[in-house]
């Protein structure tokens, strides 16, 4: 995956990152909470935006793995149709063999977009816990 580019737009609280994968380009925004918009950062905002065109991206490389899979489960329904064919051969072993291995590229692929998802989420929800301790001990000062 290679970045390409990364806007941010301060007045109204926009980032927008473009990265290519498999030469494809994917965008990701993130926009600032209407509450959030005086402590939200360019370095904030890109990040969450880069993170959901990573995961664009993977959903888009999921779906080229899961029609290659597709495609490799057909054949080897056609293959098994035919009463010469022995599964026990060293050949249809390897025909097996290449099909779970696209079908575990896409199950894969899904687990690494879930923990992006997870990562994202876990990054939003640190950042909040962090700006309400700062906050907090801020308002402690001030009294």
């Amino acid at each position: 995956m290679k970045f390409i580019s990364s806007h941010y737009n301060k007045e109204k609280g926009l980032s927008n990152v473009c990265v290519q994968h498999l030469g494809k380009k994917f965008n990701g925004f993130a926009s600032a909470h209407p509450d959030d918009k005086e402590n939200w950062s360019e370095l904030a905002g890109c990040s969450y935006a880069e993170t959901r065109a990573m995961i664009e991206a993977l959903k888009y490389e999921r779906q080229l793995a899961k029609q290659k899979a597709n495609d490799a489960l057909d054949f080897v329904k056609s293959c098994e149709c035919y009463s010469k064919f022995n599964k026990d051969d060293p050949s249809a072993k390897v025909i097996y063999r290449q099909l779970n291995q696209r079908i575990k590229r896409v199950n894969d692929l899904a687990d690494e977009i879930n923990d992006l998802y997870a990562a994202l989420d876990t990054s939003i929800k640190r950042r909040e816990i962090i700006l309400n301790a700062i906050k907090a001990k801020k308002a402690k000062e001030d009294n």
